[in-house]
């Protein structure tokens, strides 16, 4: 088969590493893969060096612009008439929207869309969310096959007129990952941030691998640290990640003056690999879909405190293997990380259950048989 995939975005984020996992498996089994994506990014390097054709498009991106939209729309339309694919896998809202009308007018016989999370779940004023319903339904409507990642999204999906019978339930799933020793993740991310090696064993580390954006709630992470930092000095946080908030999160925790115990450690390629550093993992987020970081802090038999957000309670059992927090609320979150600190017993309970259901129920081998699944049963 011939498939493209599409997505709105290069930087390394969830939907990427998915795509970035679909592409390179389905290259594997002999299949011809492209990949067309937004600007120049990590994304675009690790398909390179996976020896996948990438084709860049400079104008393609989240923010509404009419001319960029429209100049990308073209180059879409375009890719897809000179390969002729016989599916287009599309990730994202806007790649989704734009692909799913050009491969209608172009007839190409399967275009499939993959929801990350439904963007009308995010904080806005209602008329922008009554309009992303609008064009979240317009986008199903034309895909043959929406594809939803949580049940929760699914049941959300479900509720759109003419577009039950395109709905398909397919959960990420994710390898064994390679973890270093906790001895040799706590020097490294210690040296990192600048801390003595000494000190940074003694304390108990918060940590969580987040894009610096809004939806990940990382305000709210720092409001919380506030009260946890009074109550348990030996306490730090540490975030790993970069993005569009990290001027302001730099502002917040100099305001605070949580400079001895909040770190943004900023981009590291293959951050997973340092989970075993951290004591307890935190999700703040305000918005989600399914996210692969709990599943890998699961993995690494990580305790996780997350919000109560998209397909995060499918993961995770309140009490169980974490603790569940509703959103935007700092309080809430607080206690359950102060409870988390006290309380290393049931730290360990927690990520023993938690390891157990990542690796029964969300493996990349399901995942992948699901999807390859799907594209087998390609209309004619």
């Amino acid at each position: 088969m011939k498939i493209l995939y599409v997505i709105t975005k290069s930087n390394w984020g969830g939907a990427q590493r998915h795509v970035y996992d679909l592409a390179t498996a389905m290259k594997e089994k002999g299949h011809d893969v492209w990949v067309a994506l937004g600007g120049n990014g990590l994304f675009q390097e690790k398909l390179g060096a996976a020896s996948i054709y990438t084709f860049p498009i400079n104008g393609l991106g989240r923010d509404i612009s009419l001319s960029k939209d429209l100049a990308s729309f073209k180059e879409i339309f375009t890719i897809i008439k000179s390969k002729r694919p016989d599916i287009i896998h599309l990730h994202s809202p806007k790649a989704a929207g734009l692909g799913s009308l050009a491969g209608r007018l172009l007839g190409v016989k399967q275009i499939i869309t993959t929801v990350h999370g439904w963007t009308f779940n995010e904080p806005r004023p209602w008329y922008e969310r009554l309009s992303i319903i609008f064009f979240s339904w317009l986008t199903m409507i034309l895909s043959h096959t929406t594809v939803l990642i949580s049940e929760r999204e699914y049941v959300q999906a479900a509720r759109f007129p003419f577009v039950k019978n395109k709905l398909k339930l397919i959960t990420l799933g994710i390898s064994q990952p390679t973890f270093m020793s906790v001895e040799g993740a706590k020097q490294l991310l210690a040296k990192h941030i600048g801390m003595d090696i000494a000190e940074f064993g003694k304390r108990t580390v918060v940590g969580t691998i987040a894009e610096l954006h809004p939806n990940k709630g990382l305000t709210y992470l720092l409001e919380a640290m506030r009260t946890v930092a009074e109550q348990h000095p030996q306490s730090i946080c540490l975030v790993v990640g970069d993005g569009q908030s990290a001027a302001m999160l730099h502002l917040l925790i100099k305001q605070y003056n949580l400079e001895p115990q909040f770190f943004l450690a900023g981009y590291m390629d293959n951050a997973s690999e340092y989970l075993k550093a951290f004591n307890i993992f935190v999700l703040p987020s305000v918005k989600e879909g399914l996210p692969y970081t709990i599943l890998e802090a699961g993995s690494a038999s990580l305790p996780v405190v997350a919000t109560s957000v998209g397909g995060v309670p499918e993961i995770i059992d309140d009490m169980k293997s974490g603790i569940l927090v509703q959103p935007k609320n700092s309080r809430e979150l607080g206690h359950a990380l102060s409870f988390m600190i006290e309380h290393p017993e049931e730290r360990k309970k927690y990520g023993a259950v938690l390891k157990e259901k990542v690796s029964t129920k969300f493996s990349l081998e399901r995942m992948l048989w699901l999807v390859e699944g799907l594209y087998g049963n390609m209309k004619p």
